[in-house]
């Protein structure tokens, strides 16, 4: 394993980088303003006219009475618990009707007696197998040619 030697750093005096911070952090403030266009000058013209013009202010006196034909707000509230307490009353109400399975084998008993009598069952596998043998029998190829 080489060995480098160990080199010093050069000593900076701690005091050296302040001017140059110093510097940039002013240079940066005092950056120049380009002059303006004559756009922008016509607006800065408009919104100081705007900004200093004398307007009359709404007073306290300008807002309207509470209406009296509304309903109080404490009436607002009972109303809301009262929707609360229906709510709650149909979700009990309604617990028991919820969805089930519960009966199902007595269900499809029914169902069976009230649609009558079955159909036949019939096997698809006959018919499958005479497809079946007729296509083999088509698939055979003929006799070769006598010769």
């Amino acid at each position: 394993m080489k060995h480098y030697p160990v080199q010093t750093p050069i000593p900076v005096p701690r005091l050296a980088p302040a001017p140059l911070a110093l510097a940039l952090l002013v240079g940066g403030c005092a950056s120049a303003l380009p002059p303006g266009t004559p756009e922008t000058a016509a607006a800065t013209a408009q919104v100081q006219a705007v900004a200093g013009a004398s307007r009359a202010y709404p007073r306290f006196t300008d807002i309207p009475d509470l209406p009296v034909d509304e309903r109080p707000l404490a009436a607002w509230g009972q109303a809301a618990g009262e929707v609360v307490a229906d709510g709650e009353a149909l979700a009990r109400d309604g617990a028991e009707a919820t969805w089930t399975l519960r009966g199902t084998d007595s269900f499809a008993a029914g169902a069976q007696r009230e649609s009558g009598p079955s159909a036949p069952v019939v096997s698809a596998t006959a018919g499958a197998d005479a497809f079946a043998r007729e296509v083999r029998k088509r698939a055979t190829p003929p006799p070769p040619p006598v010769r």
